[in-house]
């Protein structure tokens, strides 16, 4: 007898990479629901600290990205990667403090959740204590 068969005769191998392909896929899914959830909720405002979304839409989104051997539809991936662009783009473009225009001067992100945007470490504390700290989305994987 195998010791690494299951009951079911599948590999804990197979059942790992199963467990994979179905993460990838609800990261996709949530990802885009959670957004879009967020754009009717905020009427398309979501940099509100406390209660902005983007880091953790963002996290999710990457993450349905970097699983080996992807297992989204090509359109599926193709709306990922548009997703992200869309919010970067949005988001990196002023400070997610004070809304200032990054102009020719370039903006630090968060190195915690990479969501936000700051043109200095006085305006990052400011919105870390304003709400950040509570939006600020990272997962721990062992």
């Amino acid at each position: 007898v195998d010791p690494s068969k299951h009951y079911n005769g599948k590999s804990l191998k197979d059942t790992e990479k199963l467990a994979e392909i179905q993460c990838q896929h609800f990261a996709y899914v949530f990802s885009t629901v959670l957004f879009d959830l967020s754009c009717d909720q905020y009427e398309g405002f979501l940099g509100i600290p406390g209660h902005s979304p983007i880091p953790e839409v963002l996290f999710w989104a990457r993450r349905a990205l970097e699983v080996e051997g992807n297992s989204l539809q090509e359109q599926e991936t193709s709306n990922v990667i548009d997703l992200i662009s869309e919010i970067e783009n949005k988001t990196k473009n002023h400070c997610a403090n004070c809304r200032k225009e990054a102009g020719c001067s370039s903006l630090m992100r968060c190195s915690r959740c990479l969501g936000a945007w700051y043109c200095g470490k006085e305006c990052q504390v400011q919105h870390w204590k304003a709400g950040h700290k509570i939006d600020c989305f990272i997962f721990i994987r062992k």
